[in-house]
């Protein structure tokens, strides 16, 4: 990275404040970076060096998890890392502004690989949406920002279940990392008179008020918190990890770059190979290729590179590098299943959020867990059949287990993968989130809220009574709630893809750190226990974790 003279402090100091607000330009972070990018194909490498330069650490996606841990080896290490992504610079209005966040999941978006599943027969052969971040933050920078850390019993039951070093006392300091960058808050969603209503109507139907859920309990009815700045300003990976990183001159940064394979001499990864205009381009990386790729992402790069199940990889001509039969295994996601009654008066236009309340109660599978989580949403503009101007709960049944699967459409990188989650496909998942939805449609018709939604119900609505038609309407009214997990899951079976240090089974120098490593899904929204899993798997890296 190009030295800058000592007058120039002050004008850099601005310009990293400015990017960690959000409000950076592309120009001004290629100041910051001391001009010192240079053009790979449609690729642009910001940062130490040029693209044949080596690196200690090479992490394959600047989403949740890899911005985490790139933060993390910078801090404690002397290491090199270069930083891939396939998406985008976050310098956009519609990130910046949570109240634009409807924009960038909608189809085309250039900052959401968009992907679909297979059609889910349980749902009425309904095709789910599998959205996944194509841009600097990864998901964080386009998904709802509900900060639920989850529950201690989802770590310690990953422990238990063969990974130690991953309960609640061992990961808690990553969490406590993420709460010194990022600093949740209930303030834009608490104003709202709709969800004062909505949470003194839920605790008239005996939930406890309780002011942190990401507190010492988990149950109860909260206003829920966004990693949002009071302003609406979006606190992504990005702006909170790398950010205050940008003038390190041992980051780089690649962006607009497609990871094809992973480079693997022998039994060990040495770098990736990267797609430049249809030609390849190798990287090398002196340590380990660390893959921060997602739960779709990541199987799909370690079958195209040879890294998966023989049965799997064979029909498409890929040879085999290392047999790992769980790679692609163990998908699964929580399901939302929604109820809504149309409000009698249109809200305010102050009232910019809408996932305002969470309930969270029921007994999960171990103790301390709940088994449901209900969010209330305010609805200014129906989609689909819901109405606009209308108030839902959607219904999460917390631990499914139902286990789908991500397998690959062809040997070409650039096709889709196979997405299929197979929601609703065991008699548990199905008895549960039936409870759970009688129980939303429940608070719908509290008696606190009876002034504020109409006497009849719009959805499922009022003829629907038995559990028969309850089951047809949830088929109905039900879809993945962007919560997918487990694909490369860690621990010591023979289906584990990692161990509990990350390690991918059967080769060294490569690790795997994402939402696909969980081996179940936490209790709540994925994002912040997705970004400890990046703090703790750098910890683990160098030692300390």
């Amino acid at each position: 990275m190009t030295q800058k003279p000592s007058s120039g402090r002050p004008h850099k100091d601005r310009l990293l404040q400015q990017l960690q607000q959000g409000t950076l330009s592309r120009r001004g972070f290629l100041t910051l970076l001391g001009l010192s990018a240079t053009t790979v194909g449609t690729q642009t490498l910001f940062g130490c060096g040029d693209a044949s330069s080596e690196y200690d650490y090479i992490i394959v996606g600047a989403g949740s998890a890899g911005c985490t841990l790139a933060a993390r080896l910078l801090t404690d290490s002397d290491a090199r890392v270069l930083l891939i992504e396939a998406g985008g610079t976050q310098d956009r209005e519609e990130i910046r502004d949570f109240s634009q966040s409807w924009k960038l999941t909608q189809p085309g978006s250039e900052t959401d690989w968009g992907y679909k599943s297979v059609p889910q027969p349980t749902l009425l052969d309904k095709v789910q949406s599998y959205s996944c971040g194509k841009v600097l933050g990864g998901s964080s920078s386009i998904n709802g920002m509900v900060w639920v850390k989850g529950n201690p019993a989802d770590f310690d039951g990953w422990a238990a279940a063969g990974c130690p070093g991953w309960d609640a006392r061992s990961v808690q300091p990553s969490f406590q990392t993420l709460s010194q960058a990022i600093q949740p808050s209930a303030a834009l969603t608490s104003r709202n008179a709709l969800a004062q209503a909505v949470f003194e109507a839920a605790a008239g139907l005996g939930h406890a008020r309780n002011t942190d859920y990401n507190g010492e309990s988990q149950r109860g009815v909260s206003y829920t918190q966004l990693n949002v700045w009071e302003d609406g300003r979006r606190q992504d990976a990005f702006t909170a990890f790398v950010a205050p990183h940008a003038d390190n001159p041992r980051l780089s940064l690649l962006t607009g770059a497609r990871v094809k394979r992973i480079s693997v001499r022998g039994k060990k990864a040495d770098g990736v190979i990267l797609d430049q205009d249809g030609a390849e381009q190798t990287l090398t990386a002196n340590r380990e290729v660390i893959i921060c790729a997602g739960t779709v992402h990541t199987p799909h790069l370690l079958m195209l590179s040879g890294i998966g199940a023989p049965a799997d990889l064979e029909p498409h001509g890929i040879p085999v590098v290392a047999a790992v039969p769980g790679v692609g295994q163990n998908l699964h996601d929580h399901l939302i299943s929604v109820a809504a009654r149309k409000l009698r008066q249109p809200e305010p236009a102050s009232h910019i959020t809408a996932m305002d309340v969470n309930v969270f109660f029921g007994e999960g599978p171990r103790p301390g867990m709940p088994r449901f989580q209900a969010q209330a949403y305010y609805m200014r503009y129906g989609w689909g059949t819901y109405p606009s101007e209308a108030v839902a709960f959607g219904l999460i049944h917390l631990h499914p287990t139902s286990r789908g699967t991500v397998k690959l459409r062809s040997a070409d990188f650039r096709d889709a993968p196979l997405i299929d989650p197979a929601l609703l496909s065991t008699e548990e998942d199905l008895a549960h989130q039936l409870e759970g939805y009688k129980a939303i449609r429940g608070m719908l018709a509290a008696p606190g809220l009876r002034d504020w939604v109409e006497d009849v119900e719009h959805t499922p609505g009022p003829d629907v009574s038995t559990d028969e038609q309850l089951l047809a309407a949830l088929r109905q009214h039900s879809e993945s709630d962007f919560h997918p997990v487990g694909t490369c899951r860690m621990g010591q079976d023979d289906l584990a893809v990692v161990d509990p240090q990350l390690r991918v089974k059967g080769l060294e120098g490569l690790r795997l750190a994402s939402a696909a490593i969980m081996p179940t899904v936490p209790s709540g929204n994925t994002n912040a226990p997705s970004m400890m899993v990046g703090d703790h798997a750098g910890r683990r890296i160098l030692g300390r974790g």
